[in-house]
């Protein structure tokens, strides 16, 4: 079945940071930032800061659940979010993804958007920028085209795709303590 994102997804663009009123009688909110963004897709970062804003607002904002399908307008990709990174402000700079779970698998989607040949093609006709700054709009995703197979074969493939990025990041991690582990072990001899 050939269809859009909008048919089986809605997208809601993340909190304009720059505009949250802040108070000292709101509630305080950290930050879904880039580095929680990379954790939950499987990369290795030293950088997670320990020092991270907090805001205090009154106002609604968007915040991020376990689960939710979060697309990154500056990298171009889409994680799951995981349950330590949520209840946090999704900024302007993502999009939250509310998929049809009768139609479409959230998992599958994030393969769909990451790495399949429809999603790579798609991405690459609307990003938009500099070669050094990229963004997609929103307006965008709302019409890339989608192929669905079966929600049993989505589920399937979904937790395929996991399971392997979730696979890779323990490899890497590992060979990366390794090489450190000989490293120090190397410099021990002097």
């Amino acid at each position: 079945m050939l269809l859009t994102y909008k048919d089986i997804a809605t997208f809601t663009a993340g909190s304009h940071i720059s505009r949250i009123q802040q108070s000292d009688h709101g509630r305080a909110y950290f930050f879904y930032a880039t580095e929680h963004f990379l954790a939950d897709d499987w990369q290795y970062s030293e950088n997670i800061s320990t020092k991270e804003q907090i805001v205090k607002t009154d106002q609604t904002v968007l915040l991020t659940k376990a689960g939710d399908v979060v697309i990154s307008l500056i990298h171009g990709k889409a994680v799951l979010v995981s349950p330590i990174y949520a209840g946090r402000i999704l900024g302007n700079n993502y999009v939250k993804v509310d998929v049809d779970a009768t139609q479409l698998n959230a998992s599958w989607f994030v393969w769909h958007f990451n790495e399949s040949c429809e999603g790579r093609r798609q991405r690459a006709q609307a990003t938009q920028g500099s070669t050094v700054v990229q963004r997609i709009a929103v307006n965008e995703l709302k019409n890339f085209v989608i192929t669905l197979p079966s929600l049993a074969q989505q589920q399937a493939m979904g937790g395929l795709y996991l399971a392997a990025r979730e696979k890779r990041y323990y490899q890497e991690r590992i060979a990366q303590l390794n090489e450190q582990q000989i490293l120090k072990q190397l410099s021990d001899m002097i």
